[in-house]
C-alpha cells in the first residue's frame, strides 16, 4: 500500500480525515506520515486546535496498524489512549507513527490469527517544524472480522 492508496482509503472510510484535509505523506511497513494543515486546524487563539491534533494522532496510529495488519482489512478500534500536549502549534503539524520493535507486531499478528484479536501500543508524535508539539499514546485492537 502507497500513500495515495491509504490517504483513499482513509478519506473514504474515515470522513474526519477528509474534513480535515489531513494528507498522507509518507507509507510504510516503519512508518507513517501525515500533514495536518493549520488552516482547517486552528483555533481562536491561532494555535493548533488539540481536539484536531488527538483525531489526526489517532488516525496516523489506526493507520499504522492498518499497513502492518492488511488481513484485518480496516477492522480496527482505539482501546484507549493518552495525549500529552507540549508546545502550541502555529502552522501546519507533521504526524508520525513509528512501528515498535518486530517482536510487538509478531504477538499482535500471532493474536489475531489465534483469537481474531491482536492489540498493539503505538506512539504518534506531532511537530511544528523542528519542536515536537504533543505525543499521543495509544493502544489498538485488530479483529479479524
Amino acid at each position: 500500500m502507497n500513500a495515495e492508496q491509504l490517504q483513499a482509503f482513509l478519506h473514504q472510510g474515515i470522513a474526519a480525515s477528509a474534513a480535515l484535509r489531513i494528507e498522507v505523506t509518507a507509507c510504510s511497513p516503519q512508518a507513517v506520515e501525515m500533514l495536518m494543515p493549520f488552516a482547517q486546524n486552528h483555533n481562536h487563539k491561532n494555535t493548533t486546535f488539540g481536539g484536531s491534533m488527538a483525531l489526526a494522532a489517532t488516525l496516523c496510529g489506526w493507520a499504522m496498524v492498518h499497513v502492518r495488519c492488511p488481513e484485518a482489512a480496516g477492522n480496527i478500534v482505539i482501546q484507549e489512549s493518552r495525549m500529552r500536549y507540549l508546545k502550541p502549534g502555529t502552522g501546519d503539524l507533521r504526524v508520525v507513527s513509528r512501528a515498535p520493535e518486530e517482536a510487538a507486531w509478531d504477538k499482535c499478528c500471532e493474536m489475531l490469527r489465534r483469537h481474531g484479536k491482536g492489540k498493539i501500543e503505538l506512539v504518534s508524535e506531532l511537530w511544528y517544524g523542528e519542536v515536537l508539539t504533543a505525543e499521543f499514546y495509544g493502544k489498538y485492537v485488530a479483529l479479524a472480522f
